[in-house]
């Protein structure tokens, strides 16, 4: 990138490039918008719903969203299941997608 263009990129703040740069991939805008419909997925249930994705193809995606603070992974057990991580929006997720008239 010239030094002109990343003067330029610079003057965006850096949690809204990280937003943008997680978002600018079409799986990962689905998945935050999975979590905006249903609330929360345990890990396998996003596995499933999201097929033919990998786990770990999965597990990248779900650490972007998170690492741009629009997702939020947590750990609960679940009575009589075997699903103990689940992820949901966080409220900057949420506003995002209300932002770009998502939700």
């Amino acid at each position: 990138m010239s030094s002109i263009m990343a003067r330029y990129k610079e003057r965006i703040p850096h949690e809204t490039r990280s937003i943008l740069e997680a978002m600018s991939e079409p799986t990962r805008q689905g998945l935050a918008m999975m979590l905006a419909e249903r609330g929360e997925f345990s890990f396998n249930e996003l596995l499933q719903a999201a097929r033919p994705i990998n786990a770990s193809t999965l597990n990248h995606h779900l650490k972007a969203l998170i690492k741009a603070g629009l997702v939020r992974n947590y750990y609960r057990k679940v009575e009589g299941k075997d699903d103990y991580s689940f992820y949901q929006l966080t409220e900057l997720g949420r506003d995002f997608l209300k932002q770009i008239g998502a939700l």
